[in-house]
């Protein structure tokens, strides 16, 4: 059964099927990517990069602090931009999230021109793993038997179930989510991205998150964000 149909007819939730194959050529070398344009998100504080390729063969990258970069170059060269707070690679786009105390006007000319000289392309990202199928997870999955699985085999649901019906629409708008921990019926994410610092994360997007995993899971599941 396609991930589609599966969670239509487990929650009744309606899926669209809307994510695009992206076709361009793929630049393997740094410095032959290029920005064809620019796009807000709902974080006022991040912007989406839009490359001419696909840069990131599966799963997301995410750069937190200047801590995580390694020997990455792009990574490192943001972050040398006053006041950028963290990088998210997928697909074919890179979101920037900066500090509320820098104007946008200031650092979008460098952003781009890092970016085009040192984004290389990357064979896999943080958490790469494939997800065109339902997880046998789910396909086993018995809502009442769920606080009697151990948190290794409550993690590997709730991952599972944010595959499907909420990670796709985060990176949408320039963002993901990781799951931390699951303690008894306190689940606990982080957001990625776009979503770290916007606004809307703490209200209406966790209530949705938190909605649609206690219709999935038991209703009196929590989320909270860390």
């Amino acid at each position: 059964m396609g991930l589609l149909a599966w969670i239509q007819k487990q929650f009744g939730i309606p899926m669209n099927e809307e994510n695009e194959s992206i076709r361009e050529s793929t630049p393997a070398k740094e410095g032959q990517f290029r920005v064809l344009r620019i796009q807000p998100t709902p974080n006022p504080d991040a912007f989406q990069f839009i490359i001419n390729g696909k840069v990131i063969e599966a799963g997301t990258k995410t750069f937190d602090s200047p801590d995580d970069v390694g020997d990455d170059p792009m990574a490192k060269t943001l972050f040398d931009i006053f006041g950028i707070q963290s990088i998210y690679i997928k697909e074919n786009f890179v979101t920037v999230t900066k500090s509320n105390a820098v104007g946008w006007h200031t650092i979008m000319e460098k952003i781009g021109t890092a970016i085009e000289a040192h984004l290389h392309y990357y064979e896999k990202g943080n958490d790469a793993k494939g997800d065109q199928d339902v997880h046998p997870v789910l396909e086993d999955f018995n809502k009442e038997e769920f606080f009697n699985y151990s948190d290794d085999q409550k993690a590997e649901v709730i991952n599972a179930l944010l595959d499907i019906a909420i990670r796709p629409a985060l990176a949408n708008d320039g963002g993901g989510i990781n799951l931390l921990s699951v303690e008894d019926k306190t689940i606990k994410v982080h957001y990625q991205g776009a979503c770290g610092s916007c606004p809307s994360s703490t209200t209406g997007t966790l209530q949705y998150i938190e909605q649609f995993l206690k219709e999935a899971i038991h209703p009196d599941v929590e989320v909270q964000a860390n």
